[in-house]
């Protein structure tokens, strides 16, 4: 393979790489914002163990429902 087909290659796989880290985060930003805001009012150690169907547990205006697992400010 000469240079300029190996460096066009690299160049694709890099490209590929991007996009899909890209995709991955932006699956994911929700659960960074959720445990973000629980870490803000004192949560930590928070780990996100499902989301929940339309309709159940918060507001259903909420644009984001989920269950999580911390340890609350007092520790215990």
């Amino acid at each position: 393979m000469k240079r300029w087909q190996t460096t066009v290659l690299l160049v694709f796989l890099l490209l590929i790489l991007f996009s899909c880290g890209m995709k991955f985060y932006r699956e994911l930003e929700p659960d960074f914002d959720a445990i973000e805001y629980l870490e803000s009012k004192g949560y930590r150690a928070v780990r996100i163990t499902g989301n929940l169907p339309d309709g159940v547990g918060c507001d259903p205006e909420d644009a984001y429902r989920f269950t999580f697992d911390a340890i609350p400010v007092g520790g215990a």
